[in-house]
C-alpha cells in the first residue's frame, strides 16, 4: 500500500506503517468487543430439562420466543418475562398441566404447575387434617390428565339401643281349669346399648368398631299357666230338655271333612253339628255357649265324642266360627239340651 507523499515526509515511511498496523488492530479488536458484549450466555430450564444458550436478546421474554417458547399465564416463569437478560443468567420455565382436582363432592379441572398432589391442594388454599386421605400419596408426583382426591374422614361415637327378646315360660297350674290358658306375667323386652366408634369417608360410613355394651334393661319372661284341674259337668237329667252342662269344647280338624260319623252320617263343616258323648242326645239340638264371648250356636248332635280327655264337645267348624271358638282352638262353653 502506498502511503501519502506528505506523510512519508513528515514521518518517515516505517513509522508510518506502524501506525496504520496499530490501527486496524484496533478495529478488530473493537469488532470483537462489541460482538461478545452483545451475544449473552444464558441457562433455560423448561419443565427441568436443562439447555445453554448465546443471545442477543434484551429481555427473558424475548429468550424465550427465541427458544420457540410461550409462557401462559397458568405457567411458572421466572425472572419475569419483561426483566433484561444478563450474561450467565438462569431461566426457569415450569408449563402447568391440566388436572382433576376432586373435594367435597366436587371435581373440579386445573391447570398446575405443582409437583405433587399436596402442594396442589395448598397452592389452592384447601385445608385437611391428618386424619383425610389424600390420593394419590400427598407426595406423588402430579402428571397431565391425572386425578387429586381429597377425601374427608370423620369418627364418631353412636349409640344404639336393641331389644333383647323374653322368652315364654309354661307352668302347669292345678288351680286353673284343664285346657285353659292364662298369662301370669306380661312378658317385656330387655335393651341392651350399644356403643361403636363409627368412620366417615366423605360422609358416608365405612366402618365400625364396638367399643361398649351395656344392659339397660332385663328381659321379663312371660309366663303362661296352664290348666290340669278336671273340668266339673254340671247337669240336669241325661238327655232331658233343659239339661245343662258346663266342659272344653273344641272342634273338628278338617282332616274329617266328608268322613262318616259314628251315627252313619258324614262330616260336613259347613254344617252346624257336634259330638257329644252322650248317646241319648243322638240327634237332640243343643244350644253351646262360648263363655268367653258369650255368643251361641243350635247345633244338632250328629256324632258321638269327643275322644280326647277331658273334652266335652266336638263343635263342626262353622258352628266354632260362630261362636269365636276358631283362634282358641279350645274355650270353656255352657250346653242346654232343646
Amino acid at each position: 500500500m502506498d502511503l501519502p507523499g506528505w506523510c512519508t515526509k513528515c514521518f518517515g515511511t516505517r513509522t508510518v506503517k506502524k501506525a496504520v498496523l496499530l490501527i486496524v488492530l484496533l478495529i478488530i479488536v473493537g469488532a470483537c468487543v462489541a460482538a461478545a458484549a452483545a451475544a449473552k450466555p444464558v441457562s433455560l430450564i423448561v419443565d427441568g430439562e436443562v439447555q445453554t444458550l448465546t443471545t442477543k436478546a434484551k429481555t427473558v421474554g424475548a429468550v424465550l420466543e427465541e427458544a420457540g417458547f410461550y409462557a401462559r399465564s397458568c405457567d411458572s416463569l421466572t425472572p419475569q418475562a419483561e426483566e433484561k437478560v444478563t450474561s450467565g443468567m438462569e431461566i426457569k420455565l415450569q408449563r402447568a398441566v391440566p388436572v382433576y382436582l376432586k373435594v367435597d363432592k366436587q371435581t373440579r379441572l386445573l391447570y398446575t404447575t405443582a409437583a405433587a398432589a399436596v402442594e396442589l391442594l395448598a397452592e389452592e388454599q384447601i385445608a385437611f387434617t391428618a386424619a383425610d386421605r389424600i390420593l394419590p400419596e400427598p407426595e406423588a408426583a402430579l402428571t397431565a390428565g391425572c386425578t387429586v382426591q381429597l377425601i374427608r374422614v370423620t369418627t364418631e361415637m353412636v349409640q344404639e339401643d336393641r331389644e333383647i327378646p323374653y322368652q315364654t315360660v309354661y307352668r302347669k297350674d292345678a288351680k286353673l281349669s284343664s285346657g285353659r290358658k292364662k298369662v301370669a306375667v306380661e312378658g317385656k323386652a330387655g335393651v341392651l346399648q350399644t356403643t361403636y366408634e363409627v368412620v366417615y369417608a366423605d360422609g358416608v360410613e365405612e366402618s365400625r368398631r364396638l367399643v361398649e355394651e351395656k344392659r339397660l334393661a332385663e328381659p321379663v319372661n312371660c309366663v303362661v299357666l296352664i290348666g290340669t284341674k278336671p273340668v266339673p259337668v254340671l247337669a240336669g237329667r241325661s238327655g232331658a230338655a233343659g239339661s245343662v252342662y258346663e266342659g272344653i269344647a273344641s272342634y273338628y280338624s278338617d282332616k274329617f271333612a266328608g268322613k262318616k260319623t259314628a251315627y252313619g252320617g258324614v262330616y260336613n263343616p259347613a254344617a252346624l253339628t257336634a259330638a257329644f258323648p252322650d248317646k241319648a242326645l243322638r240327634g237332640k239340638k243343643l244350644r253351646v255357649t262360648y263363655l268367653k264371648t258369650g255368643r251361641s250356636v243350635e247345633v244338632v248332635v250328629n256324632d258321638f265324642g269327643p275322644h280326647t280327655k277331658g273334652r266335652l264337645i266336638d263343635l263342626s267348624a262353622a258352628a266354632a266360627r260362630k261362636i269365636g271358638l276358631l283362634g282358641a282352638g279350645v274355650g270353656k262353653v255352657r250346653l242346654e239340651v232343646l
